[in-house]
């Protein structure tokens, strides 16, 4: 089954009102807070590594605006 980009980005809205998402989000969310101690990093290694790490949470933490956004423009230009 192919799916539309409208129905993929419906879906996935779907998803962000599951209980198990918004469980992994809190979890994210903690991790975050975990990871913005300077304290832990000890090389420039520890600093790209959690350069990578918050990129990733950032990534997640801004997906559900992000499709929100993705599907508004869709429709915006299915309307004209």
């Amino acid at each position: 089954m192919i799916k539309t980009d409208e129905k993929f980005l419906e879906d996935r809205l779907e998803m962000f009102e599951a209980h198990g998402w918004l469980d992994f989000i809190e979890d994210i969310k903690n991790l975050e807070e975990g990871i913005g101690n300077l304290d832990n990093i000890n090389s420039e290694q520890d600093l790209w590594f959690t350069k990578g790490q918050l990129r990733l949470i950032n990534f997640i933490l801004s997906l559900e605006n992000a499709t929100n956004l993705a599907l508004e423009e869709l429709q915006d230009g299915n309307s004209t």
